[in-house]
């Protein structure tokens, strides 16, 4: 009896490496269709991250823009003809309406794929934008032209410098 231990030992200390190769891949093979679904869903929440900041950024890009355009060459400038005014005031018109439209659809973009300080610099930035539309409808009727003008100027840089923060800072 005392030799068939020893050699039993001995046959279990060499073929241990087989045994736990085999079991690592039976056990891969029952849960590869987990594993294989965990990375697929990685890497589609890494795509849509990436295509919705992408979206979130040219709007608030565009909108950064225009309000740019509204300081510098609707109000600030004496070149602009009435025609140029009336295309600036439709483009804020249509990118306003569409961010507003999509205000929520971000904050929900901003929850589920990002981190606080995103959310906190989202918020910020959509206040900032919140600000400039006061602004401008306060400045369309009418009253003290020279001080909301200044204030315009003063938020339009408010607001680009916390955009800017969202879209570069904050990933």
């Amino acid at each position: 009896m005392s030799g068939w231990l020893p050699h039993l030992l001995d046959s279990l200390a060499n073929q241990t490496a087989t045994w736990f190769v085999g079991f690592v891949l039976s056990l891969l093979g029952i849960f590869s269709a987990r594993l294989a679904a965990a990375i697929k869903f990685a890497l589609n929440r890494a795509d849509a991250r990436a295509k919705y900041y992408e979206e979130m950024a040219i709007d608030i890009s565009h909108f950064v823009f225009t309000i740019d355009r509204i300081v510098k060459v609707y109000y600030g400038g004496t070149w602009a003809s009435d025609d140029d005014k009336s295309a600036i005031a439709a483009e804020y018109n249509e990118v306003m309406n569409a961010i507003s439209r999509k205000e929520f659809v971000y904050r929900s973009w901003v929850k589920r794929f990002w981190n606080k300080n995103m959310a906190n610099a989202f918020d910020l930035t959509m206040e900032k934008i919140r600000d400039v539309d006061s602004l401008l409808r306060l400045i369309n009727e009418g009253g003290e032209q020279t001080d909301n003008l200044r204030k315009l100027d003063a938020a339009f840089r408010d607001l680009r410098q916390i955009a800017y923060q969202l879209l570069v800072d904050a990933l």
